[in-house]
């Protein structure tokens, strides 16, 4: 059996790169929403622009209308007043109200030459300022695209790794079982119980000299059968599944 000791890591980036792609994908949406609302707010800028140029024009066609009306007017006026010369009136007689007529008459065509050069540039560049302002902020609001940024790194089997795990694990596993039957003892002494009933006991392989501590495998299969194996036809004590340790004394 090949165990990958990378699989859980590789999972986990599995996991991460999903979520980088999902935070991505939502970012896109979102600035996209933002380029829509842009393109919305410069076509509201432009019109208003365009606005505010056509309410500066119309104004001043308003003023020169009324400056022709009020022309008009005084025309009518001095012509209406106007005494007849019949003979015998000097050179000057009139001239004090022509010159009033035509005085009115500047005043007219100035206040209209205004509205169409001074004021009407003021109002363009006012007009200009605006809608550039109104671009500006709108182009803020907009912000950077989304960036994916770096990508997840998914790291690479590791079966030999693996493969050293599984036989860690077996050898700790069998070296959990001991040689534990009473055939092979001898010298043996009973030195106290565990916690949990186990009887502790001293003693001595056949024919060695090294005094262990440990339990009986003719004992614990009574309590705890699943603790106790076979090994060539001699009982074996799995203990770390009792509460007796077996140590040198």
């Amino acid at each position: 059996m090949c165990v990958d000791a990378n699989a859980g890591a590789r999972r986990a980036a599995r996991q991460r790169n999903r979520e980088k792609h999902a935070n991505f994908a939502q970012k896109k949406l979102q600035f996209f929403n933002k380029e829509t609302s842009l393109a919305r707010a410069q076509n509201r800028n432009v019109l208003g622009y365009s606005r505010d140029l056509s309410d500066a024009y119309v104004r001043a066609i308003y003023t020169q209308g009324k400056g022709r009306l009020r022309n008009q007017q005084l025309v009518a006026d001095y012509f209406g007043k106007k005494k007849i010369d019949e003979g015998g009136r000097a050179r000057t007689y009139g001239r004090k109200q022509y010159q009033g007529l035509l005085r009115k008459q500047a005043e007219i065509q100035g206040v209209t030459a205004n509205m169409f050069g001074r004021n009407m540039a003021y109002a363009q560049e006012g007009a200009r300022r605006k809608y550039l302002a109104q671009e500006a902020g709108a182009r803020q609001k907009l912000g950077i695209p989304a960036a994916f940024g770096a990508p997840v790194m998914l790291p690479p089997r590791d079966y030999f790794t693996g493969a050293l795990q599984v036989i860690s694990t077996g050898a700790s596993v069998v070296s959990a079982f001991r040689a534990s039957d009473r055939k092979l003892k001898e010298n043996i002494k009973q030195v106290g119980v565990s916690p949990q009933g186990y009887k502790i006991y001293e003693f001595n392989y056949i024919g060695g000299d090294v005094r262990f501590r440990g339990a009986m495998a003719q004992d614990v299969i009574q309590k705890n059968p699943m603790a106790v194996g076979i090994d060539q036809n001699y009982l074996t004590v799995d203990y770390s599944k009792i509460d007796v340790a077996m140590e040198v004394v």
